[in-house]
């Protein structure tokens, strides 16, 4: 399942082009203009695509993820023409029009690169003028409702490539999809002037026509740039070191903001003190209605729910908005394959996020959390033996069972190891893996090689117990 081999599909080309070589770095330079009324946007993809790999492409390989109706709704992609060096290319779907495959002109080679440009269009899927929910399957995460509209994974991504292929496993309607390589991104965004915009990365500009106003938008080394347009919400804004923190609520739920710019300072101060800098130096919250989703991650831009920013009080809550922040070290900065290993992230994210609280809320909070964390994980093996905290997103067979082993059994796994090695050397170890692999997509062996290279003991015992092979 890792790697999707699509035979017969190369067009010959009647010219062939020069493919330029533009460095090393994966850059994304889009122009979107967004009607919001109707929840759509038509944008202009210029891409620099390095081969880093020592084998030569043939082709290249996108994600259309707005096409994945199991996560995305009713939204919605179409790609309109693809060119190199003015020169229109070939192009093709699959996979219910989530993957995009560009045969090129000839083979990119190693240490190359090449630029492409793509035209497409696209349209979020609706919610209910009444608060009801019109989208049939999906998050909310590219949705218009009647306050917002919210633009994630909203452009074609390129695939990652790893020695073992492109990636290009199918949805499984549940768990995260949205995958990508670090990259340099640069927006400009034009959309009406009465909306106000929180974006990943930083608006450095922008500038007023009329009813139109344009943003340009720097996003250095994102996995992804993220959108939520917006009227008549509230912010309240913190800062944790050097890094800026805006929490965008409803006006109705403005005490939540304090308590989302709160808990994600604190969540900043203990991850840079324990892991490593942050990633990025903006981070902005967003309330949006979610559905099957209390909060949803992406580079320096989250998403929280509306129904838990109705209950500011309950932990749960405090656990969401530490949970989406550990996520901006552990997706964004150190990436993972969240198709063949999803516990990576999400479960240094729950476990994380607990260690937090145990701050933020008391002494015992910590325990409590991870006792509940053992209990659902061992209730779960109970019940599905043959699965692991380490099994592909595709293995398991719903939603609640993924949960209960990547992001419980998870988080117990590493308080285990954390119990095994001792506060100090679990920390020590989690720096090394976030400085090593920052950047970079990760494995699990890279994981527990960090781990055994700080530890003064085995950790067989629970390597065994949990049934990892790193």
């Amino acid at each position: 399942m890792r790697c999707l081999h699509i035979l017969a599909l190369l067009l010959s080309l009647a010219t062939a082009l020069t493919l330029p070589v533009h460095g090393q770095n994966r850059a994304y330079d889009l122009d979107i203009t967004v009607d919001y009324d109707a929840g759509s946007y038509n944008g202009v993809l210029t891409v620099d695509i390095p081969n880093a790999s020592t084998n030569p492409f043939s082709e290249i390989f996108f994600r259309l993820y707005p096409n994945d109706h199991g996560l995305y709704g009713d939204a919605m992609i179409a790609i309109h023409n693809v060119t190199i060096q003015s020169a229109s290319l070939p192009f093709a779907t699959y996979l219910d029009d989530t993957i995009l495959m560009v045969p090129l002109p000839e083979a990119l080679q190693p240490g190359d690169s090449t630029r492409m440009t793509i035209a497409f269009s696209g349209k979020a899927a609706q919610w209910g003028d009444d608060g009801a929910s019109f989208i049939k399957s999906g998050y909310g995460i590219l949705t218009k409702t009647p306050s917002t509209l919210t633009l994630t994974s909203f452009y074609p991504h390129v695939a990652v490539y790893s020695e073992e292929g492109w990636s290009l496993d199918p949805s499984t309607g549940f768990g995260d999809q949205l995958m990508g390589d670090a990259a340099d991104y640069s927006v400009t965004l034009t959309i009406p002037s009465s909306l106000t915009a929180a974006t990943s990365g930083r608006i450095v500009e922008s500038v007023e026509d009329g009813e139109w106003t344009t943003h340009r938008v720097e996003a250095p080394q994102a996995r992804d740039v993220s959108i939520v347009l917006f009227e008549d919400y509230v912010v309240t804004e913190s800062t944790a070191g050097d890094i800026a923190v805006r929490a965008w609520t409803s006006q109705a739920h403005a005490f939540a903001g304090k308590r989302m710019a709160r808990v994600s300072a604190e969540s900043l101060a203990f991850l840079e003190a324990r892991v490593g800098p942050s990633p990025y130096s903006e981070i902005d919250l967003v309330e949006v209605p979610l559905q099957r989703a209390a909060g949803v991650e992406f580079s320096g831009l989250i998403l929280v729910s509306s129904e838990y920013a109705a209950q500011p009080n309950s932990t749960f809550f405090y656990v969401i908005i530490a949970h989406e922040i550990v996520h901006q070290w552990f997706y964004g900065g150190v990436g993972n394959d969240l198709s063949e290993d999803p516990w990576l992230d999400e479960s240094l994210a729950t476990f994380l996020s607990y260690d937090i609280l145990e701050g933020v809320l008391g002494p015992g909070t910590a325990d409590s959390l991870f006792d509940a964390a053992r209990d659902i994980y061992t209730s779960a093996k109970q019940r599905a033996p043959g699965l692991s905290i380490s099994s592909p997103r595709y293995a398991f067979p719903d939603s609640a069972t993924y949960s209960s082993f990547v992001y419980s059994g998870g988080a117990a796994f590493l308080d285990d190891v954390r119990l095994e090695m001792g506060d100090e050397q679990f920390y020590l170890a989690l720096r090394d893996y976030y400085n090593d692999f920052f950047g970079k997509i990760a494995t699990p062996r890279d994981l527990i090689s960090a781990f055994v290279e700080r530890c003064s003991c085995t950790l067989d015992d629970v390597l065994l117990m949990y049934e990892i092979v790193p």
